[in-house]
This record gives structure tokens, C-alpha cells and sequence, in this order.
């Protein structure tokens, strides 16, 4: 059977303010398979919650912004790697109270500047008005550890590379989050590379 899995996450080096695994770690970029389970960073932001939700370390938490309501694109961004090409259909995430409310996706065969192909923006389902589209604002907008789906509007091919940027909140001026899953076209989140896989040829990944 031929998995996809997720090989590398990353996110640019110092983009958050406050307590956070990246920043505890200083560890901005992880590969998988994991080869320090005390030293995982930004790849806490893919590690299985707990069924029962308890105050955690966030993955990412941060406080500069581009204008209201609009975290700084160049600092609030996350690029997944993939074993393979990738169809990401939508993302799971377990939201902070003040968490994310639109998520702006794109995908790349290489990850080199000019070759993002936009997927859309997604928005909260917990909280998007589903007869205007628009996102609220405010304090304490979710319930902590409530898990959230963003669906992206334009899916592509499979691609390489999946980069989201956290669009918007419902702050002005700061926001967390727990976990950013993404899935694929049957609803399933794409998993991390293990020391259990094969990494084939062509890239993809064979599991036995």
C-alpha cells in the first residue's frame, strides 16, 4: 500500500512572540521522522490531541500584525512537505479561544517563489455566517480546544508543497493555536513520516 505522509514542516524562523513548542524548542523547522521527541517544535502543530482536551503548549502564537483583525503573511505561515504529491482537500484545527478564523492555502510542485497555486481562502465552520460568508470578530470567539474544519473552496492536483497563512482573526491583535491537520480528498489527515516507512525511487512512500 502506497502512503503519503507529511516529510517537513516549517515555519520562518522567530515568527512567534510568546510561549509556543517553536519558540521553547527554538526549533523552527522539523523533519521526520522525528529524531528528538524533547526537541519537536513546529511539529507539535501535527501531534495527535489528546481525546480529552487539556491546556497545552500551543504550536504557534503570535502578536504582529498587517493591519486589524490580519497577523503578519510573512510571519504567520506554515509550509508542509510532503513524501509525495498531495491533494489537500481541507484542514483541521483545534482552536485557542483566540484562535483563526480564515485560512489562505496554496500548493507547489518545487516551493520555489512563483509557483503557488491558490486553493482558496477557507473559513471557520464553528463560526463563518453561512448566509453572508463573513467571519466575526471579538474576545473568546471559540471554546478552547473546540476542533474546527476549514475546507478549501479550490482544490488542485496533487502537489508537492502546501503553504496556509493565517488570513485572519477574531483579535486585532493576537491569536494561538493548538494543531493544523491537513487532509486529503477522503477526509483523512496526512500523517508524519515514520521510521516505519520506506521511502521508494519516486518518492513515494511504501508502508508494510
Amino acid at each position: 500500500m502506497t502512503t503519503v505522509r507529511i516529510q517537513t514542516i516549517q515555519i520562518p524562523a522567530n515568527s512567534c512572540d510568546a510561549d509556543c513548542m517553536p519558540l521553547r524548542h527554538n526549533k523552527w523547522q522539523i523533519d521526520f521522522p522525528v529524531t528528538d521527541p524533547a526537541r519537536i517544535g513546529i511539529g507539535y502543530i501535527v501531534e495527535p490531541a489528546p481525546f480529552v482536551f487539556a491546556p497545552v503548549p500551543f504550536s504557534m502564537h503570535d502578536h504582529h500584525y498587517s493591519a486589524n483583525n490580519t497577523p503578519d503573511a510573512a510571519r504567520a505561515n506554515v509550509t508542509y512537505r510532503f513524501t509525495a504529491a498531495a491533494i489537500v482537500r481541507d484542514l483541521v484545527v483545534v482552536q485557542h479561544t483566540n484562535g483563526i478564523t480564515e485560512i489562505e492555502g496554496s500548493v507547489s510542485d518545487t516551493g520555489a517563489a512563483g509557483s503557488w497555486q491558490s486553493i482558496g481562502l477557507a473559513k471557520s465552520r464553528l463560526v463563518t455566517d453561512p448566509a453572508t460568508g463573513n467571519t466575526p470578530t471579538g474576545a473568546n470567539m471559540f471554546v478552547e480546544g473546540s476542533t474546527d474544519l476549514f475546507v478549501f473552496p479550490n482544490p488542485a492536483a496533487a502537489r508537492l508543497y502546501l503553504r496556509i497563512v493565517i488570513h485572519k482573526t477574531p483579535l486585532p491583535n493576537g491569536w494561538a493555536t493548538y494543531r493544523i491537520y491537513p487532509r486529503n480528498d477522503q477526509h483523512d489527515p496526512y500523517t508524519v513520516a515514520s521510521q516505519n516507512s520506506l521511502m521508494t525511487r519516486t518518492g513515494q512512500v511504501v508502508t508494510p
